[in-house]
């Protein structure tokens, strides 16, 4: 049984809660917050983008409100970090240097050097760093993984990935507002987006970035659209946090190679199709399920195992980081930026 312990019971700490207590080979045995409501006994539901807000029942947990102290008290085999993002260093560093491994949500870290810090903090306590990258796990993004990897799509010829959400103001204290703290829908949402095309095709040669500021404090990072510079296709991702309130989450690609075209949105019905340029459009076969699920399952087997995860490498959630900044970099410049 993997002993874990959550910190940070946000949204995306109360999904993972969830899907842990669905695990046979985990337990989460303690959680942490700042905030004494989140670690009460029944602690409140928090709303975000993806995933049922649902009211958690904490009685069987020890709680607590640091997690220096729950790091000194707890033997735990695993430390789970859902917090803000400009929290995501410092504690993945603390718990590894604790002797846990660390499942870290996205992204990694605000800055390469964090995020160099956080695998120097791995390496040099022998323990396992895994960031939560869930898009690579999602099924329908696994299909076109394999759909590219198989040729069954043919050569690629153009990619095109979107990523839209109402504002999302459900976060404590608002900090998803302020660009300091969450690098903003760039690093917060888009990331998602240049995380899976890195690791479906690669490093472009460069990036050039559009972008608009109309909610977020700070740099101009709302409303992304970004051409990735590739030899042999054209690839592109649009994706913000400014659309209306009452516009559903969208997420989605189009991605078209010499033998058809495999289409996936959440706003359409049936939501994966291939339309193959030889026979009728069907929907291929995946299995059922989220990223946020089969993400855990692979790092909880990954513990169990005592192996290395190789589906998301901290060097490649690192270079996932360095891609967004380069982007940041071209929407001020106005230019192109290479990706060295």
């Amino acid at each position: 049984m993997v002993r874990i312990g959550l910190v940070g019971v946000g949204f995306m700490g109360q999904q993972h809660f969830g899907i842990y207590e669905g695990m046979e080979q985990a337990e989460v045995v303690a959680v942490c917050d700042k905030d004494p409501a989140r670690v009460a006994e029944k602690a409140a539901s928090v709303g975000g983008n993806i995933g049922e807000a649902t009211e958690l029942d904490l009685s069987k947990q020890r709680r607590y409100t640091s997690l220096e102290e729950m790091l000194a008290q707890e033997e735990l085999d695993c430390v789970d970090v859902c917090t803000p993002t400009f929290l995501h260093a410092e504690m993945s560093i603390a718990a590894l240097e604790a002797g846990c491994n660390v499942i870290c949500e996205k992204p990694m870290a605000l800055t390469v050097e964090d995020c160099d810090r956080m695998i120097a903090a791995a390496g040099a306590n022998s323990r396992m760093l895994f960031i939560a990258q869930c898009i690579r796990f999602w099924p329908e993004y696994e299909v076109l993984a394999k759909m590219v990897n198989n040729g069954e799509l043919g050569q690629v010829i153009s990619a095109r990935f979107v990523r839209q959400s109402p504002t999302p103001t459900w976060a404590s204290e608002n900090w998803l507002m302020d660009a300091e703290l969450s690098g903003g829908a760039m690093l917060d949402l888009h990331i998602h987006d240049v995380d899976f095309i890195l690791s479906l095709f690669g490093k472009p040669k460069a990036v050039v970035t559009r972008a608009g500021n109309l909610v977020t404090e700070g740099e101009p990072v709302d409303q992304i659209f970004t051409a990735y510079l590739y030899d042999d296709f054209a690839c592109a991702a649009e994706g913000g946090w400014v659309m209306p309130d009452s516009f559903p989450f969208e997420m989605g690609y189009q991605v078209l190679g010499e033998k058809g075209m495999l289409d996936f949105s959440l706003a359409k019905e049936p939501m994966l199709t291939i339309y193959p340029f030889d026979g009728e459009p069907y929907t291929p076969e995946f299995e059922p399920g989220t990223g946020y699920e089969r993400e855990l399952a692979y790092f909880v087997e990954c513990i169990e195992s005592n192996s290395a995860p190789a589906r998301v490498t901290p060097a490649s959630a690192r270079e996932s980081v360095r891609l967004v900044l380069a982007e940041v970099e071209s929407a001020a410049s106005g230019g192109a930026v290479e990706v060295g």
